[in-house]
């Protein structure tokens, strides 16, 4: 068997269904075997960036194996943006790279380059990957799969790289002599399955005790594939919880127990939340900065502190003093909670619940928000937008500063739906290719685009790729003429001295109702509150891919974020 075909039947067997990437010279043969393999699908893009973050994107929604396959030399490296994401996220993704002719590779020698545009890509992602390694001998394939796939998912998951020298792909192989990667001989750096039996009766102690509890619940939930433990933990524990922003869809924003998001940009309830608590319950967050804001020793400063994780070493590295660790796989640690909720249910005070109820309400965005005239105002926006989308939408959010504040303050999240944010890296111009990638793993149904007219241009190019596939991607930009976050960060800390963020100082940016329709993309503009209902609803019917623009005040103020 070639082995190109190997790697094209193995990938089925993985349950991979689409396969992101550009086609090259030190690919073509993994493609063509793509090409003639049943059950699965090259998905082209117009940058191998735009292809790693579709497979990253497609890796969150399923909860599964998100696939891209790149070129050498500048396709590694372009990809390289995507992997960071899945890498700080902890997504699983297996990238495949073509190599130059295996005798053509420098391998170790001291020499920059030997083959054409050779690179070693290996070295470079190594920091960004649970896995990485060069094939070395076509009879090894089916080991290095192996062992990369099941890294990725396995403990706590993320990206894996597996780089293929282009002889090797038209290689003939025995697929029944190859060796084989044995699972119960390779040992991670933990086992999920330790028991935390004695953790769990200390956190229980300050349960009883407490009369203010709060859960912190985190992507890591999501990553057990502990959506269903988690929902019934709640609802048997009665607490009340806040999320981070990769769990914001962890449950809908009308639970009465959900007091939303928290962290900078988060929502003025849920961070009161944090601030009024005296016990904090973190499962599957390790409270990075985005969540405790750089003042780390008064984030839920009255407080106890207890994180369950299954990283030690992101247990080790918290940013704030935590009284209990509990390190644990969050699905086992629920299932032991849930196991005893019967008989050890902790109390929460009236007065507690009268105050969650009244922080629950300071989520609300004020009906009296306004914009001046020929703009419409953001939080308006993305408050009326989340009450025209439907139970089980898709929404992408760009990494971009202004549009992922606006939405994580303002967005109401219903059964269901799926938020999708690369929130590690949080990279302007992630909201087209992540979008193309979560269409492809919800089935092809409606997904929502939010982006920024900044960010928008970084990956402009994957319109191509959306109205090639007919993919229903609905796309609304936040037009403010730049790069708004920025401008707030050079007025607050630059005496006003704006540089590269706006055409008067630097930056020019298209004309969207010339360049959508030039892809085949259909474009529409909101100026006003008045046609804003109507403009949402025409949209979010459209039958194929369209682009709205929401034009907002270049001078357009942030809510607070703390």
């Amino acid at each position: 068997m070639k082995l190109a075909d190997f790697v094209a039947q193995f990938l089925v067997r993985e349950g991979v269904k689409y396969v992101f990437g550009i086609t090259g010279g030190a690919n073509v043969h993994l493609f063509d075997s793509l090409d003639h393999t049943k059950g699965i699908t090259p998905i082209f893009t117009h940058h191998e960036q735009a292809a790693a973050l579709a497979a990253e994107a497609y890796g969150r929604v399923t909860n599964n194996l998100g696939t891209a396959i790149v070129t050498t030399g500048p396709g590694g490296t372009n990809a390289v943006t995507g992997v960071t994401a899945a890498w700080l996220d902890s997504i699983p993704c297996l990238y495949i790279s073509g190599q130059t002719r295996f005798r053509h590779t420098a391998r170790g020698k001291p020499i920059r380059q030997l083959g054409s545009q050779e690179l070693d890509i290996v070295s470079v992602v190594t920091p960004v990957t649970k896995y990485a390694v060069m094939v070395d001998d076509p009879n090894k394939i089916k080991f290095y799969l192996q062992k990369a796939t099941y890294l990725a998912r396995s403990g706590r998951p993320g990206p894996v790289w597996v780089d293929i020298p282009l002889d090797f792909q038209w290689a003939e192989i025995e697929p029944n002599q190859q060796l084989e990667f044995k699972p119960e001989t390779f040992k991670e750096e933990k086992n999920p399955a330790k028991s935390v039996t004695a953790q769990i009766s200390t956190l229980l102690q300050l349960l009883k005790t407490s009369e203010c509890p709060l859960v912190l619940a985190g992507q890591g939930i999501r990553l057990a594939h502990a959506e269903r433990e988690f929902a019934q933990f709640i609802r048997e524990y009665k607490l009340s919880f806040v999320t981070s922003w990769s769990a914001t869809d962890i449950m809908p924003a009308n639970n009465s127990l959900h007091l939303g998001r928290v962290g900078l940009g988060g929502q003025r309830g849920g961070n009161c939340a944090i601030a009024n608590c005296d016990v904090l319950l973190a499962i599957g967050s390790h409270m990075c900065l985005t969540i405790t804001g750089l003042d780390c020793d008064n984030f839920a400063k009255n407080a106890k502190k207890i994180i369950v994780d299954i990283d030690p070493v992101e247990i080790n590295s918290c940013n704030v003093t935590t009284d209990l660790a509990i390190e644990s796989d969050a699905k086992l640690f629920l299932q032991q909670m849930l196991a005893i909720a019967h008989t050890k249910k902790p109390t929460v005070t009236k007065k507690w619940q009268q105050q969650l109820s009244h922080f629950k309400v300071l989520n609300a965005i004020p009906t009296t928000l306004t914009a001046p005239k020929g703009f419409v105002n953001p939080y308006i926006f993305m408050d009326l937008l989340s009450d025209e989308l439907a139970a089980g939408d898709t929404i992408v959010v760009d990494g971009g500063g202004t549009v992922n504040y606006t939405t994580y303050h303002a967005f109401k999240v219903k059964p269901r739906q799926r938020v999708v944010l690369s929130t590690g890296i949080c990279a302007m111009g992630t909201g087209l290719p992540e979008s193309i990638g979560a269409c492809f793993a919800n089935g092809r149904k409606r997904t929502i685009c939010l982006s920024g007219d900044g960010s928008l241009q970084l990956n402009i190019h994957e319109l191509q790729t959306i109205v090639h596939h007919k993919l229903p991607i609905k796309i609304f930009v936040l037009n403010n003429e730049g790069y708004l976050a920025i401008r707030h960060t050079q007025a607050a800390f630059l005496n006003s001295n704006f540089v590269g963020t706006d055409k008067k100082c630097g930056l020019s940016l298209p004309d969207y109702q010339k360049v959508a329709p030039a892809y085949g993309v259909k474009a529409i503009r909101i100026n006003s509150i008045k046609e804003l209902r109507r403009k949402i609803r025409f949209a979010l019917s459209y039958n194929g891919p369209i682009l709205c623009e929401i034009m907002v005040s270049p001078k357009h103020e942030m809510l607070p974020v703390k």
